[in-house]
């Protein structure tokens, strides 16, 4: 039987995993300590350097640009869970559709990032910190109508079409 170590702070997922886990020797990573085990599920970044079989679960806003083992979002469903430990127990990493697609948007939106010039990032992070273009002016010595002309090109390069969009699309996003 495939033995299965849970690591999580949360009652709500660890129950959960057990319950999806009905055919798999479950333990608890914690109490479990000195028990071997095929493969560890775990939300603890820590532990992502521990040399075993794993998957971390992850919220979506904390996805990982390098990811050197397999991965499911909280929001995953039972037969993501399963798939995700056949996949990972055969040598695979195993990355949620959810997660990919996520993992493609961000990346999409870094080389987005990339075309911007210093002032541009410099326009960027004053927008998304909710500033004005009066503001904006103001604290970099430049006229109304050349703030609204470069953050014309930022708009163009970001493929958005206002503050709502890139505060909606880039706020999350640390360059």
């Amino acid at each position: 039987m495939i033995r299965v170590s849970i690591e999580t702070k949360s009652e709500i997922i660890k129950r959960g995993l057990q319950d999806i886990l009905e055919g798999y020797e479950v333990l608890d990573f914690y109490k479990d300590k000195e028990k071997d085990f095929d493969i560890l599920i775990f939300q603890d970044k820590e532990l992502e350097e521990l040399e075993v079989e794993k998957i971390r679960l992850i919220d979506e806003r904390d996805l990982p640009l390098v990811v050197e083992y397999s991965l499911l979002s909280l929001g995953a469903s039972e037969e993501e869970v399963i798939d995700a430990i056949d996949k990972t127990l055969r040598g695979h990493i195993y990355i949620e559709e959810n997660l990919k697609k996520l993992r493609s948007d961000r990346n999409n939106k870094f080389e987005k990032l990339k075309t911007l010039n210093r002032r541009e990032k410099k326009l960027l992070e004053e927008i998304i910190s909710g500033k004005t273009n009066k503001e904006i002016s103001r604290e970099i010595y430049i006229s109304e109508k050349t703030i609204k002309n470069n953050l014309t090109l930022v708009y163009k390069k970001l493929g958005v079409s206002g503050r709502k969009e890139i505060i909606k699309n880039y706020s999350q996003i640390k360059y």
